[in-house]
């Protein structure tokens, strides 16, 4: 894919306009439509705007091939699924990070490739995709996702009727959900500083910069019961 062509699939995982991606990048709207057209090259200056404001890094944003978000949505739609199904407890965001992170390394412990494709960046809270607010927040208002903040600030999370109807998570391999199901049941019983914990341990996180993006090779190793 083109950077044009990454610009428009972005703008419509997250649910933008082309008026609020001109107005994040100091650009009017004619402008931006023929930046996507390809008719127009963003500097610089622009180029750091667009990712700041979308959230990722600027050498994703122009990679030929961007992580598939619809599978990624659905991998968070399975988690917050099957947590609820065997809790019957809404799951708390911050939680729910964690868990896919351990999900995208342990799938790629046995298989050698992630299974979302997301990049995690390692930062004073654990390691999280750039991405991952932005798709939780998008999810959030096309009703996918219920979510409830609480006094304190967490925000718990729930399926919408309306997601668990009409999502099929045709994206997932009958293997990929058993993974995701095995990483949940192990999890189910903890708590968010008890999983936090756990991810801060493990040598991916240990051995990786701050602020950088942490290597899925490094799980490989890992001992076998640290990987999840």
């Amino acid at each position: 894919m083109t950077l044009e062509q990454n610009i428009r699939e972005l703008r419509k995982i997250y649910g933008l306009s082309q008026e609020q991606v001109a107005d994040a990048i100091g650009v009017n709207r004619t402008t931006l439509v023929a930046i996507e057209k390809g008719d127009r090259e963003l500097n610089s200056e622009e180029l750091g705007k667009l990712a700041d404001y979308l959230g990722i890094d600027i050498a994703e944003l122009v990679a030929q091939e961007l992580p598939d978000y619809e599978k990624y949505e659905q991998m968070i739609l399975e988690v917050v699924d099957y947590y609820h199904k065997k809790t019957n407890k809404s799951l708390p965001k911050t939680f729910l990070a964690k868990l896919l992170y351990l999900i995208d390394f342990s799938w790629f412990y046995n298989e050698l490739k992630p299974m979302s494709g997301m990049k995690y960046r390692k930062i004073e809270y654990g390691p999280v995709p750039d991405q991952f607010f932005r798709v939780y927040e998008e999810m959030a208002r096309a009703g996918k996702l219920s979510v409830k903040q609480t006094d304190r600030g967490a925000y718990w999370t729930t399926l919408t009727t309306r997601a668990g109807e009409a999502d099929r998570r045709s994206k997932l391999t009958s293997k990929e959900k058993e993974t995701i199901r095995k990483v949940v049941k192990k999890w189910k019983d903890s708590n968010t500083r008890e999983i936090v914990a756990f991810t801060h341990g493990q040598l991916p996180y240990q051995i990786s910069r701050m602020e950088q993006f942490i290597p899925y090779e490094l799980i490989t190793q890992e001992e076998p019961e640290y990987v999840y």
